[in-house]
């Protein structure tokens, strides 16, 4: 080895060794020592990260995120935290999305007061960030401080010499062993928190229009619903349908949703239930973490409504993709882009509900009337709107976000379009109660300005395409937002 790569490979990360890397050639290298200079590169890597969780981690501590301006008598059980104001922060300067911002500013918490030694092993690069990360979050379960720095210890030695996985098994063992009736009862609640995650677009590099769900819960549960949709569906390919398995158990599962949303109701979901097509005597065990399952539940569950308005899947369309113009992409509400073939079989049989759009920029004018159930009118205009967020890294659904006044109502803002966006409750909280403010200038442009001082800008939202540039006449396009199926 030669002498560079020699002191490369002994060099502890930091500037030192960032100086040794910046003049290495890799293209002169033979494998051997290309190796090395992985080995340095990953150390290093792990030595900047830890220096950025500590950035977080003082910014947190700064008095511009500590302080809430709400009053105790009006937020009942809200609890102002510096984290995730921070987090909104980050989440601005770093273009990360506020999830994502926010969990790493926590992370920086968490290790610098709670588990130091590993975050000193992240900036001496014996392990890495993913390692670092499975420590905190598989012993945040733990009760006091001393459980989790007694099991910190116990597995910071394999995590310098051992994979993440061998990790993951080995604070798994501590963490029970540290806490075996703690463990018992986190157990018991898990059923608790079952749960099935929205819709989220495939990985890069999968077929376009493709979404991923994930469900989490007891794995009998999970267990049993296999079972049951494998069988339903080999019997279903006895009966000579074309269909692959995999294709015969999605659609299985899948059409239910489509025919509940034309029905109004979805099937009975408790197997117990006295009214349940070819209902028996449950075959579960008992479990503490549900609730006990009524002799009749009173059949099918009826879907509920939001802000007045039925279960719907929607798809903003312009005119075009639906006269068979296959230039331009629909928008599926909660997902994102789609291909017009695909908003247009959304749209079949599909009441209609008409958005009119600006040909110069896709912004919306008019939010039409002409639906089979009148919506909430100005909850729906906005959530149909905006879509999203308007926080400027958000992008959770507008559907499940809060009606907010620009200009609040106490001081003169009006209930209209104009001063109505949609937020979501936690950056509804921060421009409310954080020490965000907003303006909005001339071009109809809404700039939010931190605690901090900086200012990011959220752009009014294109809805329909940019069908003409410029458009010499206002000829407003037409953009088809469809419903499936109305009930």
């Amino acid at each position: 080895m030669s002498d560079p790569i020699d002191h490369l490979a002994a060099a502890p990360p930091g500037p030192g060794l960032a100086a040794l890397l910046a003049r290495v050639d890799l293209t002169v290298l033979p494998a051997h020592e290309l190796v090395v200079v992985a080995q340095a590169r990953q150390r290093q890597l792990a030595h900047d990260e830890a220096a950025l969780l500590r950035v977080f981690a003082e910014l947190a501590a700064r008095p511009e995120y500590q302080r809430c301006s709400a009053p105790d008598d009006l937020t009942p059980g809200h609890t102002h935290q510096a984290v995730q104001a921070a987090g909104d922060e980050v989440s601005l300067a770093l273009r990360w999305t506020p999830g994502r911002a926010t969990a790493r500013v926590a992370l920086a918490v968490e290790l610098e007061e709670d588990l130091p030694d590993t975050l000193a092993s992240l900036a001496t690069g014996h392990i890495d960030a993913d390692k670092a990360r499975l420590i905190a979050e598989r012993t945040r379960c733990l009760p006091d401080l001393a459980l989790r720095r007694r099991v910190e210890a116990a597995v910071l030695p394999c995590a310098r010499t051992h994979t993440r996985w061998t990790l993951d098994q080995r604070l798994r063992r501590e963490v029970i062993a540290a806490d075996p009736a703690g463990a018992e009862e986190r157990h018991r609640r898990a059923a608790r928190d079952r749960q099935v995650s929205r819709p989220e677009p495939a990985a890069p590099g999968g077929e376009d229009g493709m979404a991923t769900m994930t469900l989490c819960g007891p794995a009998e549960d999970l267990t049993t619903l296999w079972a049951a949709t494998d069988a339903a569906a080999r019997h279903t390919r006895t009966s000579g349908d074309p269909r692959t398995l995999d294709q015969l158990r999605f659609d299985l599962l899948t059409g239910q949703a489509w025919t509940a949303l034309e029905t109004g109701h979805l099937g009975c979901c408790h197997p117990a239930c006295a009214n349940a097509p070819g209902a028996t005597a449950p075959t579960r065990p008992p479990d503490p973490g549900r609730p006990a399952v009524p002799a009749a539940c009173g059949g099918p569950v009826v879907l509920g409504q939001r802000r007045g308005r039925g279960a719907v899947v929607q798809v903003t369309v312009p005119i075009t993709a639906l006269l068979g113009d296959d230039g331009v992409p629909g928008e599926l509400d909660g997902y994102g882009p789609i291909t017009a073939g695909a908003a247009r079989r959304i749209a079949t049989d599909a009441t209609m509900r008409r958005l009119l759009t600006d040909p110069a920029d896709g912004r919306l004018l008019e939010y039409g009337r002409t639906t089979y159930a009148p919506p909430a009118d100005l909850a729906a205009h906005v959530v149909a709107r905006d879509r999203t967020c308007r926080f400027p890294t958000c992008h959770r659904t507008a559907t499940e976000a809060e009606i907010d006044h620009k200009i609040p109502y106490a001081r003169g803002g009006t209930t209209d379009p104009a001063n109505a966006w949609a937020l979501h409750t936690g950056h509804h909280r921060a421009k409310t109660w954080h020490a965000f403010t907003i303006t909005t200038d001339t071009h109809v442009t809404t700039w939010w300005t931190t605690p901090a001082g900086h200012r990011y800008p959220v752009e009014p939202e294109a809805i329909g395409a940019n069908l003409v540039a410029p458009a010499p006449a206002l000829q407003p396009a037409g953009t088809a937002c469809v419903e499936t199926p109305p009930f």
